[in-house]
């Protein structure tokens, strides 16, 4: 299918599980990219939305040994969680996300906020790390020795430079990907694209023009 029905129906199906349109919006786009460029955003897309928390609870900070540590009290969907932890973390330090857990899509999204925080990231599990930077390179490193966080979960660390790593994608790289996807289409897994067809069903986008 289209690139612009891949982000339709990503948008949808969040708005159809409850997300603000300024939220699914955002994830959308996310979510379309990591499609478009590895396969796998449509996988991260019904994780989000079988996780979709009610009401408005946001996620609460402590510090300890050095971290701070980002609950999500709401149990929400891990990009939904990544988001705002990640864009502290480029501004406060180290941060732990509890119970998270290192994924394609994650990094995609970290990619967006190195370039707007104008900050080297670093993403850790205790595998292998991804680190990304504010000209848009995407690097896997293997796991490296670092201190202990006080509870497991993702690891997020800006960095003072880049670490030596294999590249796995630059911004020229993904801008000449996505110019094809434009316009040869993405394939894509049939059993998740129907369930979020099935889901995007459940919110209608208005149509504003005037009746005739």
């Amino acid at each position: 299918m289209s690139v612009r029905e891949l982000h339709e129906v990503s948008l949808r199906a969040l708005r159809a599980s409850g997300l603000s349109s300024g939220e699914a919006e955002y994830l959308a786009e996310i979510i379309a990219s990591a499609e478009v460029h590895e396969g796998a955003g449509l996988d991260a897309l019904a994780t989000e939305t079988a996780r979709v928390p009610a009401g408005r609870v946001g996620l609460r900070l402590e510090h300890c040994d050095g971290y701070a540590v980002a609950h999500d009290p709401a149990s929400r969907g891990p990009l939904q969680a990544f988001v705002p932890a990640c864009e502290t973390a480029a501004v406060v330090g180290p941060l732990v996300v509890p119970g998270i857990a290192r994924t394609a899509a994650l990094d995609w999204a970290a990619l967006d906020i190195a370039g707007r925080a104008g900050r080297v990231l670093s993403l850790s599990d205790g595998g292998d790390r991804g680190v990304v930077t504010p000209d848009g390179e995407l690097r896997r490193l293997p796991a490296a020795a670092e201190p202990r966080p006080p509870v497991a979960g993702l690891v997020i660390r800006p960095l003072s430079e880049v670490p030596d790593g294999q590249v796995v994608s630059t911004a020229a790289e993904r801008k000449q990907r996505y110019r094809e996807a434009v316009t040869h289409g993405v394939s894509v897994d049939t059993p998740l694209w129907t369930l979020a067809c099935s889901i995007a069903r459940g919110f209608l986008i208005p149509d504003h023009r005037e009746g005739r």
